[in-house]
């Protein structure tokens, strides 16, 4: 495998997102059991004991690219129930940050899908299942209000919520192909536009 080169970048943190960058790049080409903590390193420019200090091990290493963008999910969570939007505008715009988030960790998503429906590799232990179940039950507190207030129809919630995560689910599965993806985050909008133009009742789609 060819050496790759990172830009040297000055600050007190360069040497550690070197660290970061590399190791997420050779867990993606050789797989998490098959990279070395001397292969991370020598990506890196860095010696072992600069790692061992930021990380602590390789493990340290893999658990924090798989958690940081998790944080940033969190956080999304916690803001998105306290909107005071309409329920259509909460689900688009909650799942246009996630696409966002996405996008702007790819390389992690893709290692994180090759481990969760792969084989494990000996990588310490992600919680993937309870994220999304954390977006699940933020799509089902919104849809249930959504019904609630009126201004979705008085159809199945849960089924209703399985429909917009399959939406979401589909469109970020598209970008990890090695092509042009079908569907974009406009697609997304507009996959979603459909499904609540469905529920909504004829009177507020007269009204809009």
């Amino acid at each position: 495998m060819a050496k790759k080169k990172y830009p040297v970048k000055s600050g007190e943190h360069a040497a550690r997102e070197r660290l970061l960058q590399s190791a997420l790049d050779i867990f993606n080409e050789r797989g998490y059991a098959a990279t070395s903590v001397r292969e991370i390193v020598e990506a890196a420019d860095v010696s072992k004991p600069v790692l061992y200090y930021y990380f602590g091990n390789k493990e340290g290493i893999y658990t924090e690219l798989m958690t940081k963008p998790f944080e940033v999910l969190e956080k999304i969570l916690k803001e998105t129930v306290q909107e005071e939007l309409s329920a259509r505008e909460r689900v688009i715009r909650l799942y246009d940050r996630i696409f966002l988030l996405f996008m702007k960790n790819l390389k992690a998503a893709r290692l994180m899908y090759s481990i969760y429906y792969g084989p494990p590799q000996g990588a310490p232990f992600i919680d993937f299942e309870g994220y999304h179940l954390k977006i699940r039950e933020v799509t089902d507190l919104i849809v249930k209000d959504g019904i609630e207030s009126g201004e979705f129809r008085k159809v199945n919630a849960d089924t209703l919520s399985c429909v917009l995560i399959g939406a979401l689910n589909f469109v970020l599965e598209e970008q990890l192909c090695h092509r042009s993806p079908m569907v974009d985050k406009k697609g997304l909008s507009a996959m979603l536009a459909l499904v609540f133009d469905g529920v909504t009742p004829s009177k507020s789609k007269r009204e809009r």
